[in-house]
């Protein structure tokens, strides 16, 4: 996970040591478009790239992910792909969850489908196993997970392909959501359910 403060110069060693021509897109962030890691921008095996760009954004969470032609699902599922944070005054000076792994917690979903050498597959259309993190979901794409007795913030990316989900707790339990892909909505949003398309 990248943390990034608006305002700040970010200035980052990108080291292609995949195996396979890659690029890193910025998804969400605004940055000239010389550093935005689209396929024009193709970092070669073994190769470095050096992007340097002020952080412009208001507070949110982004995601990074390669974005490289035919290449990008093959590269993200085997996790080329991370979650960036920014932060901003107007956020911090709200009384929100902000320590990271301790009350901030990121949720990174994908859903897989496996060869028969148990190989991940880019596209697969039967999709069945369900990662959170990087680690298997439990049946029935349950995650148990123990969060401290107390208010916490998920940051919660569907990092698929091709499925949508529509998370919520167990037992339609409400929670509030004070944030989309854009950054901070005006006011909290209460509701027990929450429907999230590839990349939002």
């Amino acid at each position: 996970t990248l943390i990034f403060n608006k305002g700040s110069n970010v200035n980052i060693t990108v080291n292609n040591q995949i195996g396979d021509t890659t690029t890193v897109h910025w998804h969400g962030i605004h940055l000239p478009s010389k550093w935005d890691g689209g396929p024009h921008t193709p970092i070669l095996p073994g190769g470095v790239w050096n992007p340097q760009f002020t952080v412009m954004d208001n507070a949110a969470t982004y995601w990074y992910h390669p974005h490289f032609h035919m290449k990008t699902a093959k590269q993200a599922i085997k996790g080329a792909a991370g979650l960036i944070i920014v932060r901003d005054p107007i956020e911090a000076a709200l009384s929100l969850p902000r320590k990271y792994g301790v009350d901030d917690f990121p949720l990174i979903i994908q859903c897989q489908q496996y060869d028969a050498n148990n190989q991940a597959m880019p596209l697969g259309m039967q999709d069945s196993t369900i990662l959170v993190n990087g680690g298997r979901a439990s049946h029935g794409y349950t995650v148990n997970a123990n969060f401290p007795a107390q208010m916490v913030r998920m940051r919660l990316l569907n990092a698929s392909g091709e499925r949508t989900f529509n998370f919520g707790f167990t037992g339609n339990k409400q929670f509030k959501i004070i944030a989309s892909d854009g950054g901070l909505l005006n006011s909290p949003v209460t509701v027990d359910r929450i429907r999230l398309s590839p990349g939002e």
